[in-house]
């Protein structure tokens, strides 16, 4: 689904502002098997990014390893330098008070992250009183005026209430406001608007970026609902098989991507707000991270591809138009985008 019409992006940080997150060649392996490789990428103290992909890109497995919730069993490399403090080194207790307070996280489906037997008010209190030393009604106080931020009609009565007694999008405002009720800088938002119709969807993105500017708050939007991203974010990042693939402001993804596999998410997705479901798929399955195919990973399935394309791994490099991209042919292709 898509909002149901353009919503202007809030385009005014810049290049020059300072980089909250670098995250370099990360790589996480599982059960011996390595399912991201070489993911690079920065977000700037109040930019919104959008990090997108088809399911099993490596989008989710990437965010839960900015804030170190990735199984005790993961094999990480790389860095992830949050304000200059490489997150992978942390101690456990160090790590925990920058998760909640300075990182916080957005997860998919909120009725299975909030807890059925707790109002969702004292739920939010637990965090607040986890990250500051203050007493049960200062920490109510602060709850109710966060829901009230997130634009639920009736806080205190929400303070009250079970998940059950909640409709999805108030649900996600829900979670919206536990994540935020200690003014992190970053926000990881998994799919914060999957399940929702498309009325309660472009209310959710509001709040977000109207939050982001108030709070002054980078946001890593994880998702693949490239009509969220065109209404929220300035700059779009683009994984494929475990990999960042493409790294490019958000104008220039939708009308001319610099990337195969993006331009095809662009035509596949039909990211015109007016018409969220028109396009097609993208031919073929695809790849899995932990046997990835020779060469190009997305070969396969491009129809660029050329033998070189078989052999040769590209490197991410800049493009031609600015940004990023890992494709041998970025200096000789023009890619469709939105309407072509």
């Amino acid at each position: 689904m898509a909002t149901t019409g353009p919503v202007p992006r809030d385009d005014t940080t810049g290049d020059t502002a300072p980089a909250l997150l670098e995250v370099h060649d990360l790589a996480v392996s599982i059960g011996g098997h390595q399912l991201l490789s070489e993911v690079s990428l920065t977000i700037r103290s109040g930019e919104l990014v959008g990090l997108v992909g088809e399911s099993g890109s490596g989008k989710t497995l990437t965010g839960l390893s900015l804030l170190g919730l990735l199984p005790a069993h993961a094999s990480v490399r790389g860095s992830v330098r949050f304000d200059g403090v490489d997150m992978l080194e942390v101690d456990a207790e160090r790590l925990r008070r920058i998760r909640g307070s300075e990182m916080s996280m957005i997860f998919q489906e909120p009725r299975a992250s909030l807890h059925p037997s707790r109002p969702v008010g004292k739920q939010i209190v637990d965090v607040i009183r986890a990250h500051e030393p203050v007493r049960v009604a200062d920490a109510r106080r602060q709850a109710v005026d966060m829901l009230g931020l997130v634009g639920l009609p009736n806080p205190q009565r929400t303070m009250d209430a079970y998940i059950h007694q909640l409709s999805g999008g108030m649900c996600q405002r829900v979670m919206i406001a536990m994540a935020l009720v200690c003014r992190p800088r970053l926000l990881v938002a998994d799919e914060p608007t999957t399940a929702l119709d498309v009325t309660i969807q472009a209310q959710v993105v509001s709040v977000l970026r109207r939050l982001a500017r108030e709070l002054d708050l980078a946001v890593l939007l994880i998702t693949h609902n490239l009509g969220v991203v065109s209404a929220l974010c300035s700059r779009v990042v683009t994984m494929y098989c475990g990999q960042v693939v493409n790294d490019d402001d958000a104008d220039q993804l939708l009308s001319a991507p610099q990337h195969p596999y993006a331009a095809a998410l662009v035509r596949a997705s039909d990211v015109s707000l007016d018409h969220p479901d028109e396009g097609g798929g993208i031919a073929g399955a695809p790849a899995n991270p932990a046997r990835p195919p020779r060469g190009c990973r997305f070969h396969p399935r491009c129809p660029y591809a050329e033998e070189r394309c078989t052999e040769h791994v590209p490197a991410l490099e800049p493009a031609r138009h600015g940004g990023r991209t890992r494709c041998l042919r970025s200096d000789d292709l023009v890619l469709p985008g939105v309407g072509a």
